[in-house]
């Protein structure tokens, strides 16, 4: 078994317990555990876009994170949005160091404390813990189709300017795995429409490897191979949750339009 797939392994077998039990608890729980995440992202972000580990900018994100978790915590979704694009927009006007400004750490409050919100919030709705749950699910068997797929197969690079290990074959494995986990698992806890249920699975997948090419951008532009070092297989945690930060927005977005909840679960 190569060194890398036994880290990827290992990695699996710590987070994957810390992350279901969070889900599980939800609450208070849930939004710590996201509000570490923001805190861990905020720094990797501004590491490779600003140079700074913990940076002013570093700081306004992760104020931002607290802020607008404890509001979203306490019911307050609005608010958490509002906080979330005020500081966003006053993180890209507080100029760096060198006297320079630049878009990035406004990107960065919102790739970072956005899906954070969205889960927390999502979490607390009647259905939460089952939606997390479907989320969590599509997305790893998303990412572990891929890689095995695309390892086993090989072929054609999918975007080879912005990752040159993500093939084709990868794509479609990794949206088929998603596909297959996302309907087992609803249908699993009732019964609903088969083709909404395959319609909402391929979404949430080919949402989550686009969130993968995105943060896989971020890298390429800033040529640095991964955005941290903190999870041994996977570099940092922006690294390991990239389709999630896409994927919890869509969804967030999707559940928003319908009332506060996914079309899966009335």
């Amino acid at each position: 078994m190569p060194s890398e797939l036994v880290r990827r392994v290992v990695a699996a077998i710590v987070l994957i317990p810390v992350a279901l039990a969070a889900v599980f608890l939800g609450g208070w729980t849930f939004s710590a555990l996201a509000a570490v995440a923001v805190v861990l992202m905020a720094t990797e972000w501004e590491h490779v876009t600003g140079g700074e580990k913990f940076g002013r900018h570093a700081l306004l994100n992760m104020l931002a994170g607290m802020m607008a978790l404890l509001l979203v915590s306490t019911g307050s979704v609005e608010y958490a949005l509002a906080t979330v694009i005020t500081l966003s927009i006053a993180s890209g006007l507080t100029p760096r160091r060198d006297g320079s400004r630049s878009l990035w750490p406004s990107v960065g409050v919102i790739a970072v404390v956005l899906p954070a919100i969205c889960l927390v919030w999502l979490r607390g709705t009647s259905t939460g813990m089952v939606v997390i749950l479907w989320i969590l699910l599509v997305l790893w068997a998303t990412d572990s189709g891929a890689y095995f797929v695309g390892r086993m197969i090989g072929g054609a690079r999918l975007a080879p300017r912005i990752s040159r290990g993500k093939t084709w074959a990868g794509f479609y494995g990794g949206t088929a795995a998603g596909a297959v986990i996302g309907v087992a698992t609803a249908t699993i806890v009732q019964d609903i429409s088969m083709l909404k249920a395959v319609m909402v699975s391929i979404f949430l997948s080919l949402v989550g490897q686009g969130g993968d090419l995105a943060i896989s951008a971020v890298k390429r532009h800033f040529g640095v191979k991964d955005m941290g070092n903190i999870i041994p297989g996977h570099g940092g945690v922006l690294d390991r949750l990239d389709s999630l930060l896409f994927g919890a927005i869509a969804i967030g977005a999707l559940a928003f339009a319908y009332g506060g909840t996914v079309p899966l679960w009335p």
